[in-house]
């Protein structure tokens, strides 16, 4: 029992400031996208922030297996650096002690990222999106710096101006989103914000040309149309992308009922971060086995390695799993049933080479 608290203790604290790191790594990643809209004026500097934060927190259950798997290394690797595996052995006290003091962390770990990943997820996506429509509906043509492209977050709209003039902005070009129809391109002389009665927002685009472009005429005209106007309004609508976006943001219950490939491989995805935990949390005794000569940064570099190796695999088959190419079962768990598999040959290895040596 004091040896185990002692090793949980020499895990816990590589694994609190390797979580720390990477959530600063990713929060500058994502506080660059988000900070960079606000600067640009799409997007208030509230709710910037909001949206940073509520980012980090959906990514904890990729975030915190990859520290577990690091903080086990680390920390294993220190007490083989120092000889005090050398004495756990002399002890009677092997491997396998090891694996089942790693787990000792892991699973509450995994119980906490499933936890996370199965029910808080969903409602930290609902709220973003809510975060994100709101920004939408409270479109601020104001908020368009000249010279500056403005998108919004649907995507539903992307408009360059050259100039200003008070509220309104004058040159302007906008590419409105047609679901993947004919793509359409306004230019403008002179374009306005308004309120319509209804409450939406509308912008007005006065004198210029629309031009709707079909991809599929090539060269020739075909069907594009080029219409010369005066007025032109475009109602602002982020019901596409809500319902582009809401399967991330949708309960279990319902996933589980759908027939539908993308949101079996959604659900898929949320069972997995608690197996993912686990999994990752015991490969980092095998890395710890490294020549203890060696410096930190070569288990730190395996154990990185290993985890971009998981998670481009996972996103592999979560695409293959969405586009129907592979079979709903296993499906996504067919990695980390294959890594428990890799597991025990890497457990049992050592103890093989042992037996064969006698």
């Amino acid at each position: 029992m004091i040896l185990r608290r002692y090793l949980l203790r020499e895990l816990a604290s590589p694994f609190a400031v390797v979580c720390g790191s990477l959530l600063l790594v990713f929060g500058g990643f994502t506080s660059a996208r988000f900070l960079g809209e606000a600067a640009g004026g799409a997007l208030p500097a509230r709710l910037a922030a909001a949206l940073i934060g509520l980012k980090l927190f959906i990514t904890l259950d990729a975030i915190v297996p990859m520290a577990l798997l690091l903080s086990v290394a680390l920390g294993l690797g220190r007490l083989a650096r120092d000889h005090e595996t050398v004495a756990l052995a002399a002890s009677g006290i092997g491997e396998r002690w090891l694996f089942t003091a790693v787990l000792w962390l892991a699973l509450p770990v995994a119980v906490v990222v499933g936890t996370s990943s199965l029910l808080v997820r969903p409602q930290m996506y609902q709220l973003m999106y809510r975060l994100e429509a709101g920004a939408d509906r409270k479109f601020d043509l104001t908020r368009l710096p000249p010279g500056r492209f403005y998108a919004d977050f649907t995507g539903g709209l992307v408009m360059f101006s050259e100039a200003a003039d008070g509220d309104e902005r004058l040159q302007v070009f906008a590419h409105a989103d047609t679901g993947g129809q004919a793509d359409s391109v306004v230019f403008a002389q002179r374009v306005r914000q308004r309120t319509e009665p209804d409450g939406r927002q509308a912008v007005e685009f006065q004198n210029g040309r629309y031009y709707q472009l079909d991809p599929t005429t090539g060269a020739s005209m075909g069907s594009d149309v080029v219409i010369r106007y005066r007025t032109l309004t475009l109602l602002l609508d982020e019901e596409q992308a809500t319902v582009r976006k809401r399967r991330k943001a949708t309960a279990n219950g319902e996933l589980f009922s759908s027939t539908n490939p993308e949101d079996t491989a959604e659900l898929q995805w949320r069972i997995t971060a608690p197996l993912s935990t686990v999994l990752l949390g015991l490969l980092g005794v095998p890395i710890s086995r490294m020549p203890p000569r060696r410096s930190r940064s070569s288990k730190l570099a395996a154990g990185l390695l290993g985890c971009i190796v998981y998670y481009n695999l996972l996103a592999l088959i979560t695409d293959a799993v969405e586009n129907g190419h592979l079979a709903p079962w296993p499906g996504i768990f067919l990695l980390p049933l294959c890594g428990f598999a890799v597991l025990g040959l890497l457990i049992g290895l050592p103890q093989l080479s042992r037996w064969r040596r006698t």
